[in-house]
């Protein structure tokens, strides 16, 4: 009789735990509905879809540069972008082009916020990767926040962020930095 009454407490226990988990998922299954609904009632009315944005600037109070993307998400006075590249002056008017596979723009703050596998590169062949990048137009700064390698022709350097001032014409690398230069004047000895 022992065994039967104890059989038969631990089918209830199972029984009682087994509504509290289907009363628990089912809430879940309630609570993500409704953020889906709200996240359709604002697609419809915050936000709008624009295909191949592009923003030009002829260089009033700035070097011109050009912004463009496949997609884009107007969200208030930002932009979402996804496919991102873009081309800049610089004060040598030297072209220097950008990639990546999503940006923030902000027009009213002259910024953009890179974000994967980004790539900014230049006529000489100078190129850095970086994983996230925060370019500041109207103050020529662009500070590169992840994983950054940076290539010339004579070397690499790699490091945890770097910061690029072009009005102060400096280029500073923090965290752990590592630098390989090669010797050209090797080859004629």
């Amino acid at each position: 009789m022992k065994k039967y009454l104890n059989k038969l407490t631990i089918f209830i226990l199972l029984i009682i735990l087994s509504l509290i988990i289907l009363n628990y998922s089912k809430n879940k299954i309630e609570k993500l509905e409704t953020k889906v609904e709200d996240i359709k009632d604002k697609s419809t009315s915050e936000f709008v879809e624009i295909l191949n944005p592009t923003f030009k600037n002829k260089g009033l109070n700035t070097n011109p540069y050009e912004i463009s993307a496949k997609k884009g998400i107007q969200i208030n006075n930002d932009l979402e972008l996804y496919e991102v590249i873009g081309k800049f002056t610089d004060d040598d008017d030297k072209l220097i082009y950008i990639s990546a596979d999503k940006g923030i723009y902000s027009q009213d703050n002259q910024i953009i916020e890179l974000i994967g596998n980004v790539l900014i590169y230049d006529e000489l062949g100078s190129k850095t990767t970086t994983i996230k990048a925060i370019m500041d137009i109207e103050n020529k700064k662009i500070n590169l926040l992840d994983k950054v390698v940076s290539y010339s022709n004579t070397s690499i350097i790699k490091s945890d962020s770097s910061l690029v001032d072009e009005k102060n014409n400096t280029v500073i690398y923090t965290g752990n930095v590592k630098v390989k230069i090669e010797n050209k004047w090797r080859q004629f000895i």
